[in-house]
């Protein structure tokens, strides 16, 4: 009998998934059928932090008291004085430049916890991960850039970041794990490492903190209660 995902998740059924070579053994467990929106992921983002290198700590990592540090990303301060906000066009797109501990406490504050990087793979097996252009989401708030920094500045500033991503293969989105580099890629680790491993479809990689995650998007896991599959 398949248990009933909870709202927005998928259930993977117990599994062998081939990960860089080696077989592992997977309980089954539920994940996000998507990754988080920015609309998801907002209103806890506005409650989570207090000045600015709290919020730093959550977005993108870096930190300067001008709040340059948001600019590669589509937040912008709410008109109401409420915090961040995003254009509306953005909103149901994945969230990008969250870092690895915000993603985690987003996700532990509803419950549910960053996959492991196998269990990222067996998602992608089942057809869970979907191929998204980065350059495609930026130019969706490209317009935002270009009203704040000036028309000329604004593209030139997009166009700089993508310098180095010369095909739609190099700028797809990757998505947090909570695997670290070195350990049993079966795991889902509590604490950040130096580095953590990303995922997208074909495999696996390390984060780079450079250029603020801004092609780093997540999503949520739901271990199995052993009961539930019996």
């Amino acid at each position: 009998m398949i248990p009933e995902p909870p709202s927005g998740m998928a259930f993977i059924p117990a599994c062998t998934v081939n990960y860089e070579g080696v077989d592992y053994e997977l309980p089954a467990f539920y994940i996000d059928s998507s990754a988080v929106s920015y609309f998801d992921i907002l209103p806890w983002l506005n409650g989570a932090f207090s000045d600015g290198p709290g919020l730093a700590r959550l977005v993108t990592g870096h930190y300067d008291e001008h709040f340059q540090f948001l600019r590669y990303t589509p937040f912008t301060g709410d008109e109401a004085g409420a915090g961040l906000t995003v254009p509306g066009p953005c909103s149901g797109l994945p969230a990008c430049s969250i870092t690895w501990s915000g993603a985690s406490e987003y996700l532990a504050s509803i419950g549910k916890r960053l996959p492991s990087a196998v269990e990222l793979a067996a998602a992608a097996e089942a057809g869970l991960l979907t191929d998204i252009d980065v350059y495609n989401v930026m130019n969706t708030y490209a317009d935002m850039m270009e009203s704040s920094m000036g028309a000329m500045l604004g593209r030139l500033s997009i166009q700089a970041m993508f310098a180095g991503y010369s095909t739609a293969s190099e700028r797809v989105i990757w998505e947090w794990t909570g695997s670290a580099p070195g350990e049993p890629a079966s795991s889902s680790t509590e604490t950040l490492s130096p580095c953590t491993v990303i995922y997208r479809n074909g495999g696996p990689g390390v984060a780079d903190n450079s250029s603020g995650y801004f092609n780093v998007a997540f999503r949520g896991v739901v271990s199995l209660p052993l009961a539930a599959l019996k």
